[in-house]
């Protein structure tokens, strides 16, 4: 059900599907300073790899010009719109991270969806380790991982204490599902990404550990892939006061998420025509070097 602080632009009823394989969800809140940047790298990263996306913006209601920075910065960088088109979004108010995303899930019309932080703390090039990940092990739920053994993490000491400090908490809750929930790089096949966008009901920053048990509980299947990722200043979390927020917050969706069952096993076949990942894992394609020309003789030189 649409929220009625939802206002989506005339893009987002364009008749039919687009052609894409990747949506790429950026939520954002008060992130004019860094939202450029980051949409700037998302669209050369894309152009790069050749892959037709759709990337979905979703302003919570900022009061500053991050929506216009957005919209700006689209405009200036997307050369190609036939293979990638820029969908804002808006809240009217501000409502929360959790709600951001399931508003730009809900929105997604590509096969698979990449959530990822508009701090760009973990670039899109991290991708394909999630994309080869889901190939590989048929997961519809791949989660970035700052915590394991392969992630490469430039962050502050304190920062990386407090994220022992949370993971121990959940642990404590029996919600310990994977070693790092709230990192902000996800990739969601289509069925989970609805699943999430339909079920969820978290807004806060707690979010991301309610769309992991909601996958597991569904049985469809969730993954860790360490990532690089490196701390930018500016976000709008504060371990000190968001953590024991997030920590009841943990508490109440565990509770929410006894009520869901695993998916019937007639539901699951649609999954499978899902995994066509070949547009995101594929290079794109080089031409081979033209064969060097021998030099043209003179005009009436001997044969």
């Amino acid at each position: 059900m649409r929220h009625p602080d939802d206002q989506r632009t005339a893009v987002d009823n364009a008749p039919g599907p687009a052609p894409v394989s990747l949506a790429v969800v950026i939520p954002m809140f008060r992130e004019a300073r860094r939202i450029g940047d980051t949409l700037a790298d998302v669209i050369a990263t894309l152009d790069k790899k050749q892959i037709p996306a759709e990337i979905i913006t979703v302003d919570d209601g900022s009061t500053d010009d991050t929506a216009r920075v957005a919209d700006r910065v689209a405009a200036e960088h997307i050369k190609n719109p036939a293979r990638i088109i820029y969908r804002p979004l808006r809240h009217e108010h501000n409502r929360g991270k959790g709600a951001a995303v399931r508003t730009g899930l809900a929105a997604a019309r590509a096969p698979w969806v990449l959530m990822m932080d508009a701090d760009n703390s973990a670039r899109l090039e991290e991708l394909e380790k999630l994309a080869a990940r889901a190939e590989r092990t048929g997961s519809a739920l791949i989660v970035g991982s700052r915590a394991a053994p392969d992630a490469i993490v430039d962050a502050a000491p304190s920062r990386k204490i407090s994220g022992l400090i949370f993971r121990a908490a959940l642990g404590l809750l029996g919600m310990g599902f994977v070693r790092d929930t709230q990192c902000g790089f996800k990739l969601y096949r289509r069925d989970a990404a609805r699943l999430c966008a339909e079920k969820g009901a978290e807004d806060g920053f707690a979010f991301d550990l309610e769309h992991i048990g909601l996958c597991r509980r569904a049985g469809l299947g969730v993954e860790e892939v360490g990532i690089r990722w490196q701390h930018r200043d500016g976000g709008t979390v504060n371990v000190f006061t968001d953590g024991p927020k997030m920590l009841v917050q943990a508490a109440r969706i565990r509770h929410r998420l006894r009520a869901v069952r695993p998916l019937p096993a007639a539901e699951q076949p649609e999954a499978r025509g899902l995994v066509e990942l070949k547009p995101i894992l594929t290079p794109p394609p080089t031409r081979a070097p033209e064969p060097a020309r021998p030099p043209a003789a003179p005009v009436g030189a001997a044969r």
